[in-house]
Order: C-alpha cells, then structure tokens, then sequence
C-alpha cells in the first residue's frame, strides 16, 4: 500500500539502516541517500540507527524539503531544527494516529484491574477456581468512579470519549490545555496534579516524556492516591518516580496497570513483574500491526500531500518544536 502511494508521485527509494554496522559507515550510507533526496520518511518507531542530522549533514542534502516520521519527540530532536526550519523543510509527524490504538489499550489495563482479569485467567488457566470469598474487598467497577487523566493530550481526548459510557466523573490536569477544551470533552480541569490523585479512584497517566515531565508522577503524587486506587501507565515510566509507587503497591494499597518500563524489558525478577497487584503488558499499547501501518501509511500520503502542494494533515505541532527544537 505504501509503495502504491509513492509510486504514483515519487521515485524512491528504501535504506534499510543496520545498527550493527560501524556508526560511520552507516552515515556515509544515509548522507549518499540524502544528497539527491528531496524527501526523507522514517518508517521505524524514530530514527534509530541513522545518527543526528546536523546543520553539516543537512548542507550535504541540499535538495531535502520534506521529513516526516512517526514519532514527534523523537524526531524533533534528533534534527538540527534551526536549521532545518530556516531552510523551509517542512514536518510531518503521525504519532497522533497511533493515539486511538493507546487510550483503547488504557482501558481495557483499567478494566483488567478492576475486575482482576489477568489474575483469574491464570489461576483458572492452571486448572485451579476462585471462590467469590476470596475476592478481595475493593472498587471493581468503571461506572461512576471519579477519575484523573494525568495529561490531555491525543491519548486521553480519546479515552475521555470511551469513558462517557460509564459516567464516569472525570478531571484532567494538563497545563498546556485551556479549560474550555476540556470542558466540552465533558470533563473539569484540575489545576493541582496532586489534588487530582487524592480525588481518582482511577488515575490514568499518559504524559509524554518532555524535559519538564520526568518525575512529574512524584511521590507526592503517588501519596496522595485513595486506598485501593487503580493506577494505569501507559507514556513513559519515565514520568514516575518508580520507588514510592513499588513502595505502595508492595504495601497492598494500591492496584497497577503497567504498559511501560525503566528500563525495558525489566528484569526477570522485576516486582513489575512479581506483584500480585500489578497488571503488566510488554509495552504493546501501540506497538501493534495495524497502528504501525497507520502510521506509516499517513507518512507516505503526507509526503505526496506536501509536494502537491496541499496542507498537512499531521505538521510537526508547534510546541513540539519549542521543547526539543532548541539545538546549538
């Protein structure tokens, strides 16, 4: 499908980049590619294995107007983009695409740890039953739960349209979003992250790993959850201080859902792992077939919008731009 879409505007051409090769090589590889290039479309979750552009590489592609990849932060800072805007390159950038296949995965986490799915799957699985009696004492429905969307971006503007269905009372905090949006989604914003936590029975975390969100989820954050909160990841663990979170699921107070690690894979006897209270999946909430090719796909459509002289339907958003665009 890809190459249709290229076939019918563009001569192309693949580079499959191999990490194994000497660093150097592999850039006298891309920079040969680029010389007479007037597009480059990563393909891969980021731009692995290719190297930064510099203002150098970039002279040595005098002819590039186009980039566009799958993954926003990363591309924007793994190009010069003072450079590269001053040039007019243009970007696109389709991560937002993959954002339905990611609130859809939140979730079915949260539902899995509410009802405790994973958990009885396994003891049913190895022959054995569960007895009502030993369920324990806890919130086990979505329907009615306050809940707070830590962050409204993409991901969360989409899990808020799932949620309406369970009437659920739901905040969201996100600084860079005007109340009024979050308002029309249905929902009220929270001026305090930890106000929100001490009001989510649910608390979902999709907050993009930026250089002013590491540690965000902090432990005050993480203090301030109800007993027998659900806490859902599905970002970058990143964002979390991982040690008052174990502390409090090692405790029994709280309930996980985990997506993601630090570092990935975590080791074999992680307590991501082990806990009976934590729900881990192998970072697949849209590391999936189908949302690959979407986003690919979109990248491929892009490119023939761009030279046709047509608007982007995905350009690299501005913000983005302002966080990672600062290169010397």
């Amino acid at each position: 499908m890809a190459e249709r879409t290229l076939d019918a505007f563009a001569d192309w051409q693949a580079i499959l980049v191999d990490p194994a090769v000497p660093e150097a090589e592999r850039g006298t590889q891309i920079d040969a590619a680029l010389h007479d290039a007037d597009a480059l479309l990563l393909c891969g979750w980021g731009p692995q294995g290719i190297g930064t552009l510099t203002a150098d590489r970039l002279e040595r592609a005098p002819r590039l107007r186009f980039i566009g990849s799958t993954c926003h932060y990363r591309q924007a800072s793994f190009v010069d983009m003072n450079t590269a805007l001053a040039r007019g390159i243009a970007f696109s950038e389709t991560a937002p695409i993959m954002s339905p296949w990611v609130a859809e995965h939140e979730l079915a986490l949260a539902l899995a740890a509410l009802r405790r799915i994973p958990q009885e799957h396994e003891v049913v699985g190895r022959g054995g039953w569960v007895d009502m009696l030993e369920v324990p004492d806890w919130p086990d429905r979505l329907h009615g739960r306050r809940v707070g969307l830590a962050s409204f971006g993409e991901i969360h503007r989409h899990l808020a349209r799932f949620l309406a269905p369970f009437e659920t009372d739901w905040e969201a905090y996100d600084p860079y979003v005007p109340a009024e949006r979050i308002t029309a989604a249905g929902g009220r914003k929270a001026e305090n992250l930890v106000a929100l936590a001490a009001r989510s029975e649910v608390f979902f975390v999709a907050t993009p790993p930026t250089p002013e969100t590491i540690g965000t989820i902090n432990h005050e954050v993480i203090a301030a959850l109800p007993r027998d909160a659900v806490f859902v990841l599905v970002s970058r663990m990143a964002v979390v201080e991982q040690a008052p979170l174990l502390a409090r699921l090692h405790a029994g107070e709280l309930r996980a859902a985990i997506d993601v690690y630090e570092p990935e894979p975590p080791a074999p006897d992680s307590p991501w792992r082990t806990l009976p209270n934590v729900i881990h999946t192998p970072h697949r909430a849209g590391n999936t077939r189908g949302a690959h090719q979407g986003v690919f796909l979109a990248q491929c459509e892009e490119a023939r919008r761009h030279f046709a002289g047509e608007p982007l339907r995905y350009p690299l958003r501005p913000e983005l731009v302002a966080l990672f665009g600062k290169r010397e």
